[in-house]
């Protein structure tokens, strides 16, 4: 993946759109586009189609045996007293660690001082 795009789920801060766009990736939020409530299995459809790695705090996007086709997902598991500074510097952190290889075809789980990567 030369130039992964993400889209932005809604129980992400705004902000972590900024955060990523200053690493000169391509970032939708759902909010934006019109899908603040949408369902799961809409994003997950939309970003097939969009061929867009989710970022996300829920670990429902983890799971593959119900999203057999999966676009990737990033689900930061962070606390939930976390303000959305906090989660702007992990996502830096995250961001400035991983290898550019490493974000496609995989469920990563940030956690707090580390990543897991899962192939898809």
């Amino acid at each position: 993946m030369l130039n992964p795009k993400f889209l932005i789920d809604a129980n992400m801060p705004r902000s972590s759109a900024d955060v990523i766009r200053a690493f000169g990736y391509d970032v939708e939020d759902v909010r934006e586009i019109g899908m603040r409530a949408a369902k799961d299995q809409e994003i997950i459809h939309y970003a097939l189609e969009t061929k867009r790695i989710i970022i996300t705090r829920d670990t429902d996007f983890g799971e593959v045996l119900r999203y057999p086709s999966h676009p990737g997902a990033i689900i930061f598991r962070l606390p939930y007293s976390y303000t959305s500074r906090d989660i702007a510097k992990t996502i830096e952190e995250f961001l400035k660690s991983i290898k550019l290889a490493e974000l496609s075809n995989a469920i990563i789980i940030v956690e707090l001082g580390r990543y897991r990567r899962r192939p898809l």
